[in-house]
């Protein structure tokens, strides 16, 4: 294990802790925006993850959720961080939730780790490495026909109506299998990364939704792109992680082509 690997998911296992200790200790919720909510546990999480970037790396720049919005994305070291991914599942007790940490040098990913925390499932990739989760090497799923995916979807749809998109999702979601709403980031792309979807759509995130996630999913063997097919970066919002075997006809449908 690199030291990057300890640190990372020492960071994530011990915001786990710090969260569950917010949880004991009876949480207090704040509203940022309309649908959008910080809990004491977000803070908590987030004040012991920098404070551990802090001690270890202290040249390093943040950019985290709640309290480290803006930051150099192309810092020779930055550390990215979602505190409590699905936080509005994890206020309403549904268990879809959890921590994710990304390294980055240059803008370009070289380390992430997400903590599934309910599920107690690591997931971690570094440069030239495999995906792991709980240490054993994953992969992408095989399925082939865009009839038997299993897709993973954005779940705010009015933002997804106003873009355009509801009735090309619509039509996708005829064709597919299944279209499940999960309501996190880092279940979406970490579920298609080892394997348990098959592709999913985001439109609307923010660097520390999916800094980890779709680095994760690419290390697995994902295509991870821009809703246009372009290559993603941290200032990229929409996304499509696939297994990679229909990637360009989800696009084709999504762009109104089909």
């Amino acid at each position: 294990m690199s030291e990057m690997q300890e640190f990372i998911e020492a960071c994530l296992a011990g915001a786990s802790h710090e969260i569950a200790k917010a949880r004991r200790a009876g949480l207090t919720i704040t509203a940022k925006a309309r649908n959008d909510m910080a809990t004491s546990a977000d803070l908590a999480a987030e004040k012991f993850i920098v404070g551990k970037i802090r001690r270890s790396f202290p040249d390093s720049a943040v950019l985290s959720e709640e309290s480290y919005l803006k930051a150099d994305l192309v810092h020779d070291s930055l550390f990215v961080i979602d505190p409590i991914d699905g936080t509005h599942n994890f206020i309403q007790g549904i268990p879809l939730w959890g921590v994710s940490i990304a390294h980055y040098t240059g803008g370009k990913p070289n380390a992430g780790g997400i903590y599934l925390v309910p599920q107690q499932e690591m997931l971690y990739a570094e440069k030239g490495k495999a995906a792991t989760l709980g240490g054993k090497r994953i992969t992408v799923a095989k399925t082939e026909k865009l009839e038997d995916f299993f897709l993973l979807c954005d779940t705010r749809l009015h933002r997804i109506s106003e873009q355009g998109y509801l009735p090309r999702l619509v039509e996708i979601e005829k064709v597919s299998q299944h279209t499940r709403f999960l309501g996190s980031t880092v279940h979406d792309m970490g579920y298609v990364a080892c394997g348990r979807a098959d592709a999913c759509m985001s439109f609307r995130l923010k660097p520390y939704d999916f800094a980890a996630a779709a680095f994760i999913a690419e290390r697995a063997g994902a295509t991870v792109t821009d809703l246009k097919g372009k290559p993603w970066g941290l200032g990229t919002d929409k996304f499509l992680a696939s297994n990679g075997n229909q990637h360009a006809r989800i696009l084709r449908m999504l762009d109104g082509n089909e």
